[in-house]
């Protein structure tokens, strides 16, 4: 049986947040390659060499994909605050926000 911890909690959620991202590289390599694609067969097609463009559009955007990839793993090593101050003059939406995050850290710490 196992127990319900902070810490269960948090590697919980930063499975779920593992399998998210990797789905997010994939899909950034896949449309990367995709829109650079035809736009490199369009310019291609424009200047005679369609599919010289089109292999140079889907390496390009491949590369663009895994650098923009790069940058948000990059960005989820550095966790920001965990405090947001919110007055109550806020938006509807921000004192929603504030709402779940104070659900979100009740989870993690177990209250």
């Amino acid at each position: 049986m196992a127990l319900s911890s902070p810490a269960n909690a948090e590697a919980a959620a930063d499975a779920a947040a593992t399998g998210h991202e990797a789905w997010a590289i994939f899909s950034r390599m896949i449309a990367g390659m995709m829109i650079y694609g035809a736009l490199g067969w369009l310019l291609g097609t424009w200047l005679g060499r369609s599919t010289t463009g089109f292999a140079v559009g889907v390496l390009l955007g491949l590369v663009l994909g895994l650098y923009m990839s790069v940058l948000r793993i990059q960005h989820l090593g550095s966790k920001p605050s965990p405090v947001l101050v919110v007055s109550g003059s806020q938006s509807w939406s921000a004192r929603m926000t504030r709402a779940r995050i104070e659900r979100a850290s009740e989870v993690i710490n177990g209250e």
